[in-house]
């Protein structure tokens, strides 16, 4: 299905903006009604859900979305007014609730990650092995600095910053996640999702700063959101040089230290750079809109808000990805997603 309306809009050199018309989204989201959300019964869902959203989507777009993971240009995409369930929950406190809750954003998710080529994953130790993380703020992780968390500030980072980056080997531990996906659920105007672009950071640091971080002089703690295993690894580099000589970033505001005086100084500098929020590219994400972005690539962050938990508090659903399953290791031989952390 083809449209005049369908081109899309850059709205930073970084970031690719795409707004799906009416009639799109509405042909979309029959075609979603149908499709059950079972990867039991349905072991080829995957490759089901990418030819349902190039069919839809026709070719001119379908190749607009797949140029995202293409262009080492762009960091991220977002693409507005993707079909919605009708019947939306109360958000979910506790930051559990199945799938087949909320069908339409989940099929939504894993067919736009199938179009682009990329493979969902969870990782061992988080988010109890389930697949979709539900972003709230969970009444119990009011003070954590997570995805749960809501009243402090969730500063610049990285997910799973400890595990091997993208150019990096990897041996017994699976990789880092290399996408970053979410689906708005619900939106609150007074928050935004905040994501700082890697190569301007690095273009404004001192070039003697830049060489302290890409040494392997730090420690790297496991982030908040895993439950066990909340290890710190060493001697760890901050910056490294992609497969095409980009620039990766492990920076974990919270959870990265320098093994000496020359790293840490490094890092003050990065966290003070970062901290001008001069860099700082928000994004307000509305019911339907679905964001992906690079995630050694970009640099995330939220601010602080008190909820009002009457069950219609911000709601965004998040998932994993990584470009090539040879990078993983599952953490059961009996399930498709979840991988060795």
């Amino acid at each position: 299905m083809e449209s005049a309306h369908l081109k899309p809009a850059v709205a930073a050199a970084s970031t690719l903006e795409i707004r799906l018309p009416w009639v799109v989204c509405s042909a979309w989201q029959a075609v979603l009604k149908q499709t059950p959300l079972d990867f039991e019964a349905n072991k080829d869902i995957y490759f089901q859900l990418k030819e349902q959203a190039q069919d839809v989507l026709g070719s001119a777009l379908t190749q607009q979305v797949r140029d995202f993971v293409l262009d080492p240009h762009l960091t991220s995409m977002v693409i507005r007014n993707c079909p919605r369930d009708s019947d939306t929950p109360p958000t979910p406190y506790s930051g559990v609730l199945s799938p087949q809750s909320t069908p339409i954003a989940c099929l939504v998710s894993l067919s736009l990650q199938s179009l682009l080529g990329i493979h969902p994953v969870v990782y061992e130790g988080e988010n109890g092995g389930r697949l979709f993380r539900h972003v709230i703020p969970a009444r119990t992780s009011s003070s954590q600095k997570s995805s749960h968390g809501s009243r402090l500030r969730f500063s610049y980072h990285v997910d799973n910053p400890d595990l091997p980056l993208s150019s990096e080997r990897v041996d017994n531990l699976s990789c880092c996640p290399e996408y970053l996906s979410f689906v708005g659920m619900r939106c609150d105007p007074r928050i935004n999702t905040t994501l700082v672009n890697l190569d301007a950071v690095v273009e404004a640091l001192p070039a003697a700063t830049v060489r302290e971080l890409s040494l392997p002089q730090f420690e790297v703690r496991r982030p908040d959101s895993f439950a066990s295993n909340r290890r710190s690894t060493p001697g760890l580099p901050v910056l490294v040089r992609g497969l095409a000589n980009e620039w990766l970033c492990r920076f974990d505001s919270e959870n990265t230290h320098g093994m000496n005086a020359g790293a840490e100084c490094a890092l003050n500098t990065l966290r003070a750079l970062l901290e001008s929020r001069r860099f700082d590219e928000p994004h307000l994400l509305l019911p339907g809109d679905f964001m992906i972005f690079k995630n050694q690539r970009v640099l995330h962050a939220r601010d602080g808000f008190e909820p009002h938990n009457d069950g219609a508090d911000r709601w965004l659903i998040r998932l994993f990805a990584v470009n090539d399953l040879n990078r993983v290791h599952y953490a059961r031989a009996d399930h498709l997603y979840e991988v060795r952390s």
